[in-house]
């Protein structure tokens, strides 16, 4: 940050302007315009440069967000033995506008949502949790993308040995890929597979479904689902504010 050309002579350093970053994301303002003219109406002398400004160097600031999170999460998470992978969707349009959109024409596509039982036209986040919820990576591909295309490249440094994921992860190959960088990929029998009662543990079912409560927070805390941004970095780094403002909720940072 302090590498800036001209750092002495910005109106808002951007310690401070991640704050207001991070403030909004805690808020769940989707809008920046409507972030801005809070800020501008309530701190009119702290907020002094313009919204196109303002949002030009929170886009700057994706690659600070990042090395945040990722640093965060290398030097002071404790993720245990077990994590958890699986997807939610990010729609870009109402599904009734699904076959006419043209956001992101070249990134996004339409898929489908199994959840909802409904197609959508976007992108989907991959993610990689532990059992606490704390998120440890994750990969934003379009929307049709399944989700065992990912998963091997989810787990890259994974620090736990075990991961569970559900059915839609089933398959000898991708397992044996697991195995073969020293993972152990666990997901439920469907009913009408071999072995199904002895392998679908009800404990493990339910330590699996801790990752649907954490996208259940993601959506109504953050609003991870929704978006209002047209670019790529605008789209990533909304991404990452989420993630990083909510893996912030498991550290206790009052000192005495």
């Amino acid at each position: 940050m302090t590498q800036r050309r001209n750092v002495a002579h910005v109106k808002i350093d951007d310690c401070r302007l991640l704050a207001l970053l991070c403030l909004q994301t805690t808020l769940g303002i989707q809008s920046q315009r409507r972030f801005w003219r809070l800020m501008t109406a309530f701190m009119p002398q702290k907020i002094t440069i313009s919204r196109s400004r303002f949002n030009r160097r929170a886009l700057q600031l994706l690659p600070v967000v990042n090395a945040i999170r990722t640093g965060l999460t290398r030097e002071a998470a404790q993720p245990g033995q077990i994590a958890i992978i699986d997807s939610l969707p990010n729609p870009l349009c109402e599904p009734v506008h699904k076959f006419r959109a043209r956001i992101f024409a070249e990134q996004a596509n339409i898929g489908y949502n199994a959840t909802k039982q409904m197609s959508f036209y976007g992108f989907k986040t991959h993610m990689l949790v532990t059992t606490d919820g704390y998120i440890l990576n994750y990969v934003v591909t379009a929307a049709s993308v399944h989700d065992t295309k990912v998963a091997v490249s989810l787990i890259d440094d994974c620090p736990c040995p075990i991961v569970l994921a559900d059915v839609g992860y089933v398959g000898k190959r991708l397992g044996a890929g697991f195995k073969q960088l020293g993972y152990t990929l666990w997901t439920p029998y469907r009913s009408n597979m071999k072995g199904a009662k002895e392998h679908n543990k009800r404990a493990l079912k339910a330590l699996r479904r801790t990752i649907e409560s954490r996208f259940s927070t993601l959506v109504s805390d953050f609003g991870i689902e929704t978006n209002l941004t047209r670019s790529a970095f605008g789209f990533q780094l909304k991404i990452e504010l989420a993630i990083l403002v909510y893996n912030l909720g498991f550290f206790n940072f009052v000192t005495n």
